[in-house]
């Protein structure tokens, strides 16, 4: 399963790693002034920040360079990665530690509450939908407000109803929120093939139409809880579907 890395993590851990070496710099230009444990505790303050800005991997990333620069500047002898002191090995040690501990706890709490907004906007959607439905709204309405909720949820460049079949074959999303395509994991959740995905819009054993989904530009995880707010949303449209009478019903109706 391939984890790669985002935005926020890259910049963070370049910007981190920069910081680092440049304060480890200034601070091996005044070194005799100032004590060996208080440049340490700079460096941690830049780990710090670099873990809570982008999570494990960049403190884990800041905390290498900074105990490298750390050796380098600050650690007989100078302009040497070369460590021969024990208080130096603790000291270079812990620095990677505090960036793990640091970005271990950051990437849960950005976790924790990210998904929640997550979960906010998700039932949001669903709402506003049903409320579409109840107070009356035509079929073509409850068919726009559907699309646009996905594209939202999903994190699409367009979703589109199609009450035919689509020409060009795509991988279905299943009722469990799963795919038929290789995954490739990022952030929350899986990336989404890159030609699309279709959600069956069926009920009472009959295909009312298809949504076919069609990614934004650029990488982006989508969690399984996403997903099945997606199939939530298509399951009502397609109750919408079923429900329309005579003619209307016959037009969407497929199969």
């Amino acid at each position: 399963m391939k984890r790669t890395w985002n935005d926020t993590e890259v910049v963070s851990a370049a910007l981190g790693a920069m910081a680092a070496m440049v304060v480890a710099g200034l601070l091996g230009a005044v070194r005799t002034q100032i004590s060996q444990a208080n440049c340490a505790l700079l460096l941690v303050l830049v780990i710090i920040a670099a873990g809570y800005s982008g999570g494990r991997r960049a403190g884990v990333a800041t905390g290498l360079l900074a105990a490298a620069s750390f050796d380098f500047f600050l650690v007989r002898p100078y302009g040497s990665l070369a460590i021969k002191n024990r208080d130096d090995v603790i000291a270079t040690g812990l620095m990677l530690v505090v960036g793990l501990a640091v970005g271990q706890i950051a990437s849960r709490g950005h976790e924790a509450r990210a998904a929640s907004q997550a979960g906010t906007d998700e039932v949001a959607g669903v709402y506003r939908v049903a409320g579409i439905s109840a107070d009356g709204a035509d079929i073509t309405t409850v068919i726009a407000a559907v699309e646009r909720e996905v594209a939202q949820v999903l994190r699409l460049d367009e979703c589109r109803f199609e009450a035919l079949p689509p020409l060009e074959p795509l991988p279905e999303l299943d009722p469990d929120g799963r795919v038929d395509a290789p995954y490739v994991h990022m952030g929350d959740g899986f990336v989404l093939p890159a030609q699309g995905v279709v959600i069956a819009l069926r009920h009472g054993g009959v295909q009312r139409g298809w949504l076919v989904c069609r990614p934004a530009p650029g990488t982006v995880g989508i969690s399984r809880d996403r997903r099945r707010t997606a199939l939530v949303l298509a399951d009502h449209l397609a109750l919408a579907l079923a429900a329309e009478p005579g003619p209307d019903a016959r037009r969407h109706a497929v199969g």
